[in-house]
């Protein structure tokens, strides 16, 4: 049986560390080895969680496993003539450490950055947190939609007998938010936005506005997004974390994982209404992801196999 990489559903610490990072030209992919199987080695002795994930073309050029449908990540537009998007940033390597002590996941971070400088470039990093008992700072606790916790690999690991058996398609982006033009709406207009009701609850509205995030994102088997009734489908494991800035950006550092791709492209363009036969999610108007990526996170044994 495959293994996934432990830092999917270990607890997550209250620091987390995102770094994305591409090739840069001549760059030796024995270097870039290397260093990864010193980064693994480096967060477990120290209890740090640390997951490995790949864009298409690093993990195919570091033999890993031919896993279906993996796309890179393009840039969602929605159709209304908002000029509503969701960037696409692709990039070739997430490097992604959670754990309590936010000094060493520092040290480790900048010890792999500098380790691999001729060789790859940091494209971007965000620092998160987590913020009270997991809240946005929207107001609203983070990941009420996640399955139980015995169910999370069921629903983010590909099956054994696929290929890729035990790794896991991901999604990260950067949301920026709006919290000025947010915070201005009454509870109800906010509560009306996500389809929730607003910290420290959890439980849904008593209805459920077509244009809110939770019928955009919560998808049911009759298609009655959002609502009670038939069973959930293509479900995702979330490990979402809200970051802030000196410049004053706030936002949230979305990170969910599923046994296949398509429902994350799913859900991305409901919420921009992309093919404009929908609405588009009322969220997008207090927020929009200034940068977002396709990976893929294989199980521990291809992830060796590929760093050998």
């Amino acid at each position: 049986m495959a293994t996934p990489q432990p830092a999917i559903f270990n607890e997550m610490g209250r620091n987390q560390w995102y770094v994305h990072l591409s090739r840069v030209e001549g760059a030796d992919l024995g270097k870039i080895k290397g260093v990864l199987r010193d980064a693994v080695n480096a967060a477990s002795g120290h209890d740090i969680n640390l997951c490995v994930l790949f864009g298409p073309t690093l993990l195919a050029d570091l033999g890993g496993p031919v896993v279906d449908d993996f796309q890179p990540y393009q840039t969602f537009v929605s159709a209304d003539g908002s000029g509503r998007e969701a960037k696409g940033t692709q990039e070739e390597l997430l490097l992604w450490w959670n754990g309590t002590e936010k000094d060493m996941i520092w040290e480790l971070q900048f010890n792999v950055r500098t380790a691999l400088e001729g060789h790859m470039r940091v494209a971007r990093e965000t620092p998160t947190f987590v913020w009270r008992d997991s809240w946005d700072f929207t107001g609203f606790v983070d990941g009420t939609g996640n399955p139980e916790a015995h169910r999370q690999p069921e629903v983010a690991l590909i099956p054994d007998g696929k290929p890729g058996a035990g790794g896991s398609f991901a999604i990260a982006q950067r949301w920026i938010h709006d919290l000025t033009a947010f915070n201005a709406l009454p509870v109800d207009q906010q509560e009306a936005v996500f389809g929730r009701k607003k910290a420290p609850a959890t439980e849904k509205t008593a209805t459920i506005p077509g244009t809110s995030h939770l019928a955009h994102v919560e998808l049911r088997e009759d298609g009655n997004n959002g609502y009670e009734g038939s069973a959930k489908r293509d479900e995702i494991a979330r490990r979402s974390t809200p970051y802030a800035f000196h410049d004053g950006s706030v936002g949230l550092y979305f990170m969910a994982f599923c046994n296949r791709q398509a429902p994350l492209r799913e859900r991305m363009n409901a919420m921009y209404n992309t093919d404009g036969k929908g609405v588009r999610d009322q969220l997008t108007d207090f927020s929009n992801p200034a940068s977002g990526s396709f990976y893929f996170a294989p199980s521990m044994q291809d992830l060796n196999s590929m760093l050998r």
